[in-house]
C-alpha cells in the first residue's frame, strides 16, 4: 500500500525502529571506526544516543508531530555520546525544528527536514571533516530533495534515499585517506544508513522490530579496522569533551 504521507505515531515508529536497527548493527559499526581515533566506539555512541531518544519517544502519550520530534531532539541531545553522538543528536535537532509545526508528513517535508539537519549539524561543528556522517548526510539530503520531487511514496523515496547514502558512504574512503589506508568506509556514514534503512524497514512491514530484551551483540573472531590501522603515530590517546 503506497504510503503518502505519515502522522506522529508512524513518524514515532520510524525513528524507534531506525534506532533498534543500529543497536542491532552497533558492532559492525564498531568495527569500521579509525576517525578521528581507531578506538572502535561509534557504533556503540550512536546507538546510545539513539536509545536515549528511544526512552524519550515512549513516554510521549499524545502523539503529534510535535511531541514526537521534540522527545527525539531532547532525547538525543541529552544522551548524546562521542563525536559521532554528538553529530547525529545535531541531524536530529535540525530535523525536527523544520517538522515540528506539521501536522503530517510528506516526502518533500521530509526531504527538506533532512536537509535541515545537515544545516544545523555543520554549524555544530568547528572544523567540519569531510568523508564522514557529515558528507553523507548532506549528499543524501540532497538527493532526498530531488527524489522528493518525483515521488510522494515513502517506501520508494526512502528506498532511494537509503542508495543515495550507500552511495555517498562508499565514496568516503577517497575523500578521507585514513579510511583508505584500512581499507573501511567511514564508521559514522554506516551508522546513519542503518538507521534510514531500520525506517525504510517500518514503512515496508508497517511494524517495529522489537529488540530481544536478552539481546546480545554477537562478536566474531575478525580482524577489525583498529586491528590494521597505525597507532604508533597517536599523539593523545584519549578524547576529552566539555558540556
Amino acid at each position: 500500500m503506497k504510503i503518502s504521507v505519515i502522522d506522529g505515531h508512524s513518524l514515532k515508529n520510524m525513528i524507534i525502529n531506525g534506532a533498534y536497527e543500529l543497536e542491532r548493527n552497533k558492532e559492525m559499526v564498531n568495527a569500521l571506526n579509525v576517525f578521528p581515533v581507531p578506538d572502535g566506539d561509534t557504533g556503540t555512541n550512536m546507538s546510545a544516543t539513539m536509545m536515549s531518544a528511544v526512552a524519550e519517544l515512549n513516554k510521549v502519550t499524545n502523539e503529534n508531530i510535535k511531541a514526537v520530534v521534540d522527545a527525539a531532539s531532547m532525547g538525543t541531545l541529552m544522551g548524546a555520546r562521542g563525536n559521532s553522538g554528538v553529530i547525529l543528536s545535531q541531524l536530529i535537532r535540525g530535523f525536527a525544528k523544520f517538522l515540528k509545526d506539521k501536522e503530517k508528513v510528506t516526502t518533500k517535508d521530509f526531504a527538506l527536514a533532512l536537509k535541515e539537519g545537515v544545516a544545523t549539524a555543520y554549524k555544530a561543528v568547528m572544523k567540519p571533516t569531510e568523508g564522514t556522517i557529515l558528507t553523507v548526510s548532506r549528499e543524501s539530503a540532497d538527493k532526498a530533495i530531488e527524489i522528493a520531487k518525483h515521488t510522494s511514496d515513502f517506501e520508494e523515496f526512502l528506498n532511494l534515499v537509503c542508495k543515495a547514502a550507500e552511495d555517498s558512504l562508499n565514496k568516503t574512503p577517497e575523500i578521507l585517506p585514513v579510511l583508505k589506508q584500512a581499507n573501511v568506509v567511514d564508521a559514522g556514514g554506516m551508522g546513519l544508513l542503518v538507521i534510514y534503512k531500520g525506517m525504510l524497514r517500518y514503512i515496508r512491514e508497517g511494524k517495529v522490530e522489537e529488540l530481544k530484551k536478552d539481546i546480545e551483540t554477537i562478536k566474531e573472531e575478525k580482524i577489525t579496522a583498529q586491528d590494521v590501522f597505525n597507532t604508533e603515530d597517536i599523539k593523545f590517546a584519549y578524547c576529552t569533551e566539555f558540556l
